[in-house]
């Protein structure tokens, strides 16, 4: 996604003021970015896609998408891998009439198939919606989602190889999710260097990425994510590291914040990176 600047926005319409001023309250707040949540059911109104459109443009908010929760490109039903790949097109079609530039999804599970089959079925669902939607000419990416559950599709290193393997993919980063997954794997600095070489080495590039970024508590197994938690709240990772390193790599990011706190968090994300970004 071409993103000019690092921008900074809540996963969903902000907290503090109501939906009809929501893109107009974000600007106020000096938020320039929000994912909109379809994670339940996929807006259909095109007069309710037309405003979301014409209202984030003229208020400068970046937006993407989140898809319904309800997909697994990975299922052992034929039905529910057909359905998922349904609902990620009427996704992308949302997307489009709103402005989207980037749909955000959860791949599914490995199941009874295991990781090398899964990924399989993921990347030929993908080739799939790729060609359907540059056919449709849809101007939008997709966007695998890192999970949070070992036994879910998506490690940094399976939604990496659907980006390789697939044109018009573009992974969305949750590193609450990757920290979780392999328990509480973000420890400072080095850890997001690792996976900031990681993702650039093989894609070529860190700008335009989406990223998805809260504290998150893990299960009580230590592996998997539990709940999301405010910034601050001790269950890391934390964010300073990361911001320094977005100050020093110059990355231009669409930063959504997943905190319960949603803009509130968004802002205090961007107080810190502008911090450093002063201080550099």
């Amino acid at each position: 996604m071409d993103i000019d600047r690092t921008r900074f926005g809540p996963a969903g319409y902000p907290l503090d003021a109501p939906k009809e001023e929501a893109f107009t309250y974000l600007r106020s707040i000096g938020l320039d970015g929000m994912e909109y949540q379809a994670v339940r059911s996929v807006p259909k109104n095109k007069e309710l896609l037309r405003w979301i459109r014409e209202q984030a443009e003229e208020n400068d908010v970046v937006l993407s998408l989140h898809a319904p929760y309800a997909i697994n490109l990975a299922s052992e039903d034929p039905k529910k891998r057909e359905a998922s790949i349904g609902r990620i097109l009427s996704a992308a079609v949302a997307a489009h009439r709103m402005g989207a530039r980037h749909v955000t999804f959860h791949p599914g599970y490995y199941g009874k198939f295991g990781r090398e089959e899964a990924l399989k079925m993921a990347i030929n669902a993908l080739e799939r919606l790729h060609s359907v939607i540059e056919g449709r000419g849809l101007q939008v990416e997709l966007g695998p989602e890192t999970t949070g559950k070992p036994s879910q599709l998506g490690s940094l290193d399976d939604v990496l190889i659907m980006a390789e393997s697939v044109d018009g993919v573009v992974p969305t980063v949750d590193f609450a999710h990757i920290h979780v997954r392999d328990g509480g794997v973000i420890r400072g600095r080095k850890d997001y260097e690792r996976i900031l070489d990681e993702i650039e080495g093989r894609l070529g590039t860190l700008d335009g990425l989406v990223v998805h970024f809260t504290e998150v508590e893990p299960t009580k197994s230590g592996y998997g994510e539990r709940m999301h938690h405010e910034l601050g709240s001790g269950y890391g990772p934390e964010f300073e590291p990361l911001a320094q390193l977005m100050v020093e790599r110059d990355v231009r990011w669409l930063v959504i914040s997943e905190s319960p706190l949603l803009e509130r968090d968004a802002l205090k994300m961007k107080q810190v990176y502008e911090r450093l970004r002063r201080e550099r």
